[in-house]
């Protein structure tokens, strides 16, 4: 006799964005009921188009114990507030967080999840959200640190067309991206995976310098040449995706960074 199928796990979104939204329909899909919370109702008709069941607000005190949750609230302030809500209670049976590379600050040669948080600032807020949340989500918990996030219409080359001008900073620093799509593929592996690490550096390799895609994007836009700040005089950062490609992402669907670059 073969063993009864797996009752399909409800899946939670607390933040349906762009990345939240993409996760949410590709669970909605493949394995069933999908709540979608966000800040207003604005996006709840294209929810409700790809079968995702949209809500307004916090699911804190609407969680059951075997649903899975994705975090994917934009921001560490936003993050931290709403793991401080959940701590009050057990986690569900499992917590997908989207984090960022910005933990590493400006990396330089080897990266991989075993890699320190840098001393900037904004890393070291990011490292403390990520602590935050394995106390409380603890061995179902998962954290996906993503890189510079991009589709057609969103993205660095989206930033630079309505900027003028790329932000400054080192020509030489690597600029880590995932294609939303991919980003949302692994989450959505992540949150079915039968035995995952804890943490996962959602980028996908090779990476530009800032110098070789801004030069690239201002061809692409017409804009003048960028102009850049001192460079880092360090080694270019490698970044190692291959537990992500392992367990969440064989094959990504958008391998080549120069498609950032799709007006």
């Amino acid at each position: 006799m073969h063993p009864p199928p797996e009752t399909p796990r409800r899946l939670v979104v607390y933040g349906c964005g762009t990345l939240g939204a993409l996760t949410a329909a590709e669970y909605a899909a493949a394995h069933g009921a999908c709540v979608g919370y966000t800040r207003t109702p604005e996006r709840h008709p294209a929810l409700r188009e790809r079968g995702v069941t949209p809500a307004v607000g916090s699911p804190f005190g609407a969680l059951r114990p075997d649903d899975r949750l994705l975090l994917a609230l934009p921001g560490t302030a936003a993050q931290r507030a709403a793991i401080t809500e959940f701590a009050a209670a057990p986690p569900p049976s499992r917590v997908v967080l989207i984090s960022s590379t910005g933990y590493y600050g400006q990396p330089a040669g080897a990266v991989d999840e075993d890699t320190p948080p840098g001393p900037e600032a904004r890393s070291r807020e990011i490292a403390e959200t990520e602590l935050l949340f394995r106390a409380w989500a603890g061995p179902n918990g998962v954290i996906l640190r993503t890189a510079g996030l991009y589709q057609r219409g969103r993205g660095p080359l989206s930033a630079l067309r309505h900027g003028g001008r790329p932000p400054l900073g080192p020509p030489d620093r690597t600029l880590g991206l995932i294609h939303y799509e991919d980003a949302a593929a692994a989450a959505c592996a992540a949150l079915v995976h039968p035995a995952p690490d804890s943490v996962y550096l959602a980028v996908i390799p090779p990476c530009p310098s800032r110098r070789d895609f801004y030069l690239a994007a201002c061809v692409v836009l017409d804009l003048p040449d960028p102009t850049f700040d001192a460079p880092l005089k360090l080694p270019p950062a490698v970044y190692d995706n291959s537990r992500l490609r392992r367990d969440l992402l064989p094959e990504p669907r958008h391998p080549r960074w120069q498609e950032s670059l799709l007006p």
